[in-house]
């Protein structure tokens, strides 16, 4: 930073409305670790739909369960149906006219992990962005369990946000964001002498 001056990156003007062809996914990974943390996030994620509210913007939950000795343990369905529920309660309160509806859950299975000898989400947080980009390119090999919410839209999702669970989103930072990534000068670029993005 002593040698190069940092400068904002170049944006198209979203301040208007997200353009359909830009319809974004903002995405929390994250673990099922119990009822209360389950309810934190779901007010987290109403937080920040309601701070950048956009008919092109969705919102959604990645989830795996933690770390076990077995596949499946006693409350798993119930806080599953808990994670259900809360974004069906959401849709629900937020339902927007000619719009897909704005929540999303998706819950992958716990997999034996050979190495580590115990059940886990497959590469934990990395595996739950590699599935769901793969899901959305059209490539679903059905690594999730769960999904809630419309389906119907991942086609058509262009970016994806993704913010850590204790990730603030303040207000109208989405529109910036995706502007940012819209630009043609920020695309990226391919390399045919070294074969790099």
């Amino acid at each position: 930073t002593a040698r190069v001056a940092p400068h904002p990156l170049p944006r198209l003007d979203f301040s208007g409305g997200i353009p359909a062809a830009h319809r974004t996914m903002v995405v929390v990974p994250t673990l099922l670790t119990g009822a209360h943390t389950l309810d934190t996030l779901i007010e987290r994620l109403e937080i920040h739909y309601l701070g950048n509210r956009d008919p092109n913007l969705q919102f959604a939950l990645l989830t795996d369960f933690p770390d076990a000795a077995a596949e499946t343990l006693p409350g798993d369905a119930a806080l599953l149906q808990r994670a259900r529920e809360g974004i069906e309660r959401l849709n629900a309160r937020h339902a927007r006219k000619q719009a897909a509806p704005p929540f999303h859950l998706f819950h992958r299975p716990r997999v034996w992990n050979p190495h580590e000898r115990i059940w886990m989400g497959y590469e934990r947080k990395r595996g739950k962005l590699a599935a769901f980009n793969a899901m959305i390119r059209g490539e679903d090999d059905g690594a999730f369990m769960l999904i809630v919410g419309d389906r119907r839209v991942l086609p058509s999702i262009r970016y994806v946000i993704t913010l850590d669970s204790d990730t603030e989103l303040p207000r109208g930072a989405a529109p910036g964001l995706v502007g940012a990534l819209a630009h043609p000068l920020n695309r990226p670029r391919y390399d045919p002498d070294t074969g790099r993005v």
